[in-house]
C-alpha cells in the first residue's frame, strides 16, 4: 500500500514540475524525482518513529512485566 503513496507524489511532483517549467520535460523529471524522494523519505520518518515506539513499549514490558 505505502508504493502506492509514492506512486502519486511522483505523478503530482511531474505535473506540477511540468506546469512550473513552462512545458519542459526536465521540470517534469526534476519535479517526478522530488515528490517520489519526499514522499519515500517522510515513510522513511514515519517507519522510524512506530519502531521507536515499539522498542520503547517492548522496554517497558521487559523491565516492569
Amino acid at each position: 500500500m505505502w508504493i502506492w503513496v509514492i506512486v502519486i507524489a511522483v505523478i503530482i511532483g511531474a505535473i506540477w514540475g511540468y506546469f512550473a517549467s513552462d512545458g519542459e520535460g526536465g521540470g517534469a523529471a526534476e519535479g517526478a524525482m522530488a515528490g517520489g524522494c519526499m514522499a519515500a523519505n517522510c515513510l522513511f520518518r514515519i517507519a522510524i518513529a512506530a519502531i521507536g515506539i515499539i522498542a520503547v513499549l517492548w522496554l517497558f514490558g521487559v523491565l516492569f512485566g
